[in-house]
C-alpha cells in the first residue's frame, strides 16, 4: 500500500513541476521567428553569385546559364537573368543589357498582376530595382543619356524600399550620387552619400560598405577643389585596399590617380594609373571597360609630361574601343588629347580640323570641357585669336565660381545633415537605453525562472534518489527473505546425507551415478556465490554435468570438447555458471527427446577483439553447437538460463569498456532447412565483475 501511494505522489509531483516549468515558459517567452531556409540559401547563393561576377571570376556565364536551366520557378529564372546582364554590363558589350532588361522588366509588371505574384511581391520588386540598377549603371559608365540615370536609380530606391535586398540601398545611394556628379549637381551628390553613409550605419552593414562610399566623398571634395578632404577620404581608404574586391581596387585606384592629375602631380598620377593597369593585368581583364579607362588616362598624362609618343600608342588602343561603344564623353575625351598633342607638335591644322569634326554635345561633363579649355587657350594663342583664349578661360572662371556656389551649398547641406544625424543619434541612444531596461528586466525575470526551475529539479532529483534508494532496500530484504525462505525450505546437508545413505544402500553402477550427482551440486552451491570463476574449474564442472546427462541422453550422444593449444585457463576468468547454462540448454531445449544421433560440441579459442585490435587486446570465445531441431525464441522465456546470461551481460557491461558479446542463431543447410543451434560468448580479458 505504502509502495502505490509513493508512486502516487510522484506523478503528482511530476505534473506539478512540468506545469510550472510550462507556466515560466509562457511568461518569459515571446514570438520566434521562423527563418525560410530555402530563402535564405536562395539568397546566399545569388549574392555569392554576385560576388563572383565583381570579382571577375572566369566562366561565370556560363554558371548563370546552368542556373537558369536549372531554375525551380519563373521568378528564380529572372534572378538569374539578372546576373546575366550584370555580366554583361562588366563585358565589352554591355549593349546586350538593354534587351535583358527589357524582358526583366515586362516579366515583373506582368508578374505583379497575378495571386501569386502578390505573394511574391518583395522578390519581383528586388529583381525589378536590379535590372533598373543595372541598366542605369550602363548609361552613366557609358555616358549614354546623363538624364536617364538619376531617373533609373530613384525607381530602383523605391522599389527596394520595399524589397528582401534593402541591403543594397546604400550601394543604390552611392550610384546615384555618382549619377549627380555627372550632372554637375554636387549637393544633390553629397546628399545622396550622405544617405548611403547612415544607411550603412543603421543597417550595421560591414566596415568595406563605408570605404567604398568614402570613395564616392572624396571625388565630390576634388570635384569642389577642396583637396585636403580629398586626400583625407583616399588615404583612409588605401588602409582597406586588400580586402576590396578587384573591381573596388580599380575604381580607388583610377580616382586617385584622377586627384593627383587635378592637382597637377602628374608622377604620383602616373604611378597610380600604372598601378591600376598591373592590377587589371593581373585579374586577366586585359579586354575589359577599366583598363580602356585606364589607358585613356594614362594618354593624358603621358602628354601633360611630354611623352607624346606614348600618349598616342595609349590613345591609338582606346579610341576604337569608345568608338565602337558610341561614348560620347569618352571619345570627346579622346579628341581633347588629341588637341593636346598637335598643339604640342605645332600642328594648328589638326585641331582646326577635329574642331571642325565634332558636333555641339551638351551632354559632356563641364570637367572635360576645362581640360580641352587648358589646350584651347594654347591653340587660340598660337593662332593669335586672344578673344576666344579670353573667352575659355572665362567660362573656367564661371565653373569655378558655380564650384564655390556648390562648395557653400554643400556646407549648408553638410550642416543640416549632421543636425539630423545627431538628433537621429540621440532618439537612436534613447531608444536603445529603454531597451536594455527592458532587456534587464527580461533577463532578471529569465534568471528567477530558470533559479527556481533548477531548484523544483533538485528537489525532484533529491526525492527521485531518496525514493529509489527506499525501493532497492525494499526489494533486497525481499530478496533476502526469500533467500531465507529457502534455505529453510531444504538444507543442502540434508540432501548429502539422503544421497550418502542411497548410495551406501545402491549396486555399483547407480553408487556411481549417485557420487557424479553429489559432487555437482557440491560444485554447484560452491560456484552460485561468487560473479566469476577460473575457465579451469567451469570446464571441470561442465563434464561432471555432462556425465550425468549422458546416462539420460543414452547411447547415441556425442560430446566434443575442443580447446586451444597453450591456453592456461587458469589465468582466465569466466562469468560464473555460463557454460553450465548454455551446455544445459542445448541438451534440454535441443537433443532431449530428438529422434536419431544427438551430437554436442564446445569450443574455446582465444581472439582478438574486433574493434581493438589494434592495441592488442584479446578476448576467449565459447561456442556451444548442438545438432537439434534449432532455436525457438517463442518457447523460451525470461527466467531461462538465457534471461540470467543477458540480464548480467547487460549489467556487466554497463560498468566495463571492453564489452561481452553473446549470439545464439540456427544453423541452416544450403536449402535453408535448420540443422541445430549454435551459441557463442565472447569475453574480453580484464572484465570486472
Amino acid at each position: 500500500m505504502r509502495h502505490n501511494t509513493n508512486k502516487n505522489s510522484f506523478r503528482l509531483f511530476a505534473l506539478a513541476t512540468a506545469f510550472i516549468v510550462m507556466a515560466l515558459a509562457s511568461a518569459c517567452g515571446g514570438k520566434t521567428d521562423r527563418a525560410d531556409g530555402t530563402d535564405t540559401v536562395r539568397l546566399k547563393r545569388l549574392s555569392q553569385i554576385d560576388d563572383s561576377i565583381v570579382k571577375r571570376v572566369p566562366n561565370m556565364e556560363a554558371i548563370v546559364h546552368q542556373g537558369m536551366k536549372n531554375a525551380k520557378d519563373s521568378i528564380t529564372y529572372y534572378e538569374y537573368y539578372l546576373r546575366l546582364a550584370r555580366i554583361y554590363w562588366l563585358s565589352t558589350e554591355p549593349e546586350r543589357v538593354d534587351a535583358c532588361v527589357s524582358r526583366i522588366e515586362a516579366f515583373c509588371k506582368r508578374e505583379m498582376q497575378t495571386k501569386e505574384g502578390c505573394k511574391n511581391l518583395s522578390r519581383l520588386n528586388s529583381l525589378l530595382a536590379g535590372a533598373y540598377n543595372c541598366l542605369a549603371a550602363v548609361n552613366h559608365n557609358f555616358h549614354r543619356d546623363r538624364e536617364v540615370s538619376v531617373p533609373m536609380y530613384k525607381k530602383a530606391l523605391s522599389l527596394l524600399k520595399n524589397s528582401d535586398s534593402k541591403e543594397e540601398m546604400p550601394k543604390t545611394y552611392a550610384n546615384l550620387g555618382d549619377a549627380y556628379i555627372q550632372c554637375s549637381d554636387i549637393p544633390e551628390a553629397a546628399r545622396c552619400y550622405r544617405r548611403a553613409l547612415f544607411l550603412v550605419d543603421s543597417l550595421r552593414m560591414p566596415e568595406q560598405e563605408n570605404v567604398t562610399l568614402y570613395m564616392g566623398l572624396a571625388q565630390i571634395y576634388l570635384t569642389l577643389g577642396d583637396e585636403r578632404n580629398a586626400l583625407k577620404y583616399y588615404r583612409a581608404t588605401e588602409k582597406h585596399y586588400s580586402d576590396m574586391t578587384p573591381a573596388m581596387q580599380s575604381y580607388y585606384l583610377c580616382n586617385c590617380g584622377n586627384f593627383y592629375y587635378f592637382t597637377k602631380d602628374y608622377p604620383s598620377a602616373l604611378k597610380m594609373f600604372l598601378r591600376m593597369k598591373r592590377q587589371l593585368e593581373d585579374n586577366k581583364l586585359q579586354d575589359h571597360f577599366d583598363m580602356y579607362l585606364c589607358k585613356i588616362n594614362l594618354a593624358d598624362v603621358y602628354l601633360n609630361m611630354d611623352s607624346l609618343a606614348q600618349s598616342k600608342r595609349m590613345l591609338d588602343e582606346v579610341e576604337p574601343f569608345f568608338r565602337r561603344v558610341g561614348d560620347v564623353t569618352a571619345n570627346y575625351y579622346c579628341n581633347t588629347i588629341r588637341i593636346g598633342l598637335a598643339v604640342k607638335e605645332h600642328d594648328i591644322q589638326k585641331v582646326t580640323k577635329i574642331l571642325a569634326s565634332e558636333k555641339p554635345n551638351d551632354a559632356v561633363p563641364y570637367m572635360m570641357v576645362n581640360i580641352r579649355n587648358r589646350y584651347l587657350r594654347l591653340y587660340y594663342a598660337f593662332k593669335g585669336d586672344y578673344r576666344k583664349a579670353y573667352t575659355t578661360l572665362e567660362e573656367d572662371v564661371a565653373y569655378t565660381d558655380s564650384l564655390e556656389h556648390n562648395k557653400s551649398k554643400m556646407r549648408s547641406a553638410e550642416i543640416m545633415a549632421r543636425f539630423q544625424s545627431d538628433t537621429t543619434r540621440l532618439h537612436h541612444d534613447i531608444a536603445i537605453e529603454h531597451k536594455n531596461a527592458v532587456i534587464q528586466k527580461a533577463n532578471t525575470q529569465v534568471s528567477i525562472a530558470v533559479s527556481v526551475v533548477l531548484l523544483l529539479v533538485l528537489i525532484m532529483v533529491v526525492w527521485l534518489m531518496r525514493m529509489k534508494k527506499k525501493r532497492v532496500e525494499y526489494q533486497v530484504d525481499i530478496l533476502n527473505l526469500k533467500l531465507l525462505n529457502m534455505r529453510n525450505r531444504i538444507s543442502p546437508h540434508f540432501v548429502f546425507n539422503v544421497l550418502n545413505n542411497k548410495i551406501g544402500s545402491s549396486d555399483e553402477k547407480e553408487a556411481s551415478e549417485l557420487l557424479a550427482l553429489s559432487k555437482l551440486i557440491r560444485a554447484n552451491l560452491d560456484m552460485s556465490l561468487m560473479p566469476c570463476i577460473t575457465l579451469d574449474r567451469e570446464v571441470d564442472y561442465l563434464h561432471k554435468y555432462v556425465t550425468l546427462e549422458r546416462y539420460l541422453l543414452g547411447d547415441d550422444f556425442t560430446f566434443r570438447l575442443d580447446i586451444c593449444e597453450g591456453l592456461d585457463m587458469s589465468t582466465i576468468n569466466m562469468p560464473s555458471m555460463f557454460l553450465q547454462i548454455l551446455t544445459e540448454n542445448a541438451i534440454v531445449h535441443g537433443l532431449k527427446g530428438w529422434e536419431g544421433h544427438k551430437e554436442l560440441s564446445i569450443s574455446i579459442t582465444r581472439q582478438p577483439v574486433n574493434d581493438e585490435a589494434r592495441d592488442g587486446a584479446m578476448q576467449t570465445v565459447v561456442t556451444v553447437t548442438d545438432n537439434g531441431p534449432g532455436f525457438n525464441h517463442l518457447r523460451l522465456k525470461k527466467k531461462t538460463g538465457l534471461g540470467v546470461i543477458t540480464q548480467t551481460i547487460a549489467v556487466t557491461n554497463q560498468r566495463n569498456r571492453r564489452k561481452m558479446r553473446f549470439d545464439i542463431h540456427n544453423i541452416t543447410d544450403k536449402e535453408g532447412k535448420v540443422k541445430g543451434c549454435q551459441a557463442t560468448l565472447a569475453v574480453p580479458d580484464g572484465i570486472r565483475y
